[in-house]
């Protein structure tokens, strides 16, 4: 019984929030990229970050997240350009974002502010035979499948500095709803089902060798309650970080990065139910890799976002 109602929650979810399940990394502050385009080229290198996230640890059918971010800037440092790609596995759901980015890049102040657009397409494949049923000979789970490819876009803007950044986007905007008739999806342009999101964050120097890392995170969407995450991380030698994230809506989020060289980062996460949630006691973990291939403009060390 557990089973089938767990299955039931996540195709009503599926069903009425068609390519607005938008999934939120723990470290949103280093793989900007899959939230806002004008991110593509900020790090001065070509760079790539891997990231694979298990939510809700111990549920059949439970979200889990695979993507890889890849983005650089060009030759004369006012373009950035990079590639994106994500894959939801939801349920019965398979859904796998693919998204090419281009950012415009001017000098203003002690910064660079950035004017990005993406656009690609998702491919979304649902089986609702795999639904467990009372009725096991049930003829409209039977042969039920649906799939589907669809353009989306993004828009954004990002500013950063050698110490703080900030950015508004709206990712992935168009709504993908499934026609029950023909079992095809309708792509719509709704305003109402838009995800606005806002970040900012920057170091505050300690001491010789200690920073504090400070960054937020706004997700709005019209007639939702707005989600946040306000995060902070002691950053030790440019080497450890430490930190913790409250997550509106009950979570806590436990975090630890270890620069191990120059190039390659390595972060873990570790996501708590708090309050009235944690009588589910299930929880969430995140991995990620990033690496920088090569600088294209003079740094001092390793970018910290």
């Amino acid at each position: 019984m557990k089973r089938l109602i767990f299955t039931i929650f996540f195709f009503l979810v599926s069903h009425f929030m068609y390519g607005q399940l938008f999934t939120i990394s723990d470290n949103y502050s280093h793989n900007s990229l899959a939230i806002n385009p004008a991110y593509s080229g900020s790090r001065d290198a070509l760079s790539a970050t891997v990231l694979y996230r298990n939510n809700w640890n111990g549920f059949e059918g439970a979200p889990k997240t695979m993507s890889l971010s890849v983005h650089a800037p060009l030759n004369n440092e006012k373009i950035g350009i990079g590639f994106f790609i994500m894959n939801d596995i939801i349920g019965v759901t398979n859904e796998t974002s693919l998204v090419g980015s281009y950012a415009y890049r001017l000098n203003l102040g002690y910064g660079k502010l950035a004017f990005g657009m993406g656009f690609g397409a998702i491919i979304r494949n649902t089986a609702w035979n795999k639904l467990s049923a009372l009725d096991a000979n049930d003829d409209e789970l039977a042969d039920n499948f649906s799939s589907g490819i669809m353009p989306d876009f993004s828009v954004g803007i990002y500013y950063t500095t050698g110490k703080y950044f900030m950015g508004i986007s709206i990712p992935l905007f168009l709504s993908h709803e499934l026609d029950s008739k023909t079992n095809k999806y309708i792509i719509k342009n709704d305003f109402a089902q838009y995800n606005y999101f806002c970040n900012a964050g920057g170091t505050i120097d300690l001491a010789q060798s200690i920073k504090l890392f400070p960054s937020l995170l706004v997700k709005y969407q019209q007639g939702n309650v707005a989600q946040a995450d306000i995060s902070t991380q002691v950053i030790l030698k440019n080497k450890l970080w430490l930190g913790a994230t409250y997550r509106s809506r009950n979570v806590l989020v436990g975090m630890i990065q270890c620069q191990a060289n120059r190039q390659l980062r390595i972060a873990y996460s570790y996501d708590f139910l708090v309050g009235r949630n944690r009588q589910f006691g299930n929880n969430t973990h995140e991995i990620m890799l990033d690496y920088v291939f090569k600088y294209t403009a003079k740094v001092s060390g390793p970018r910290q976002f």
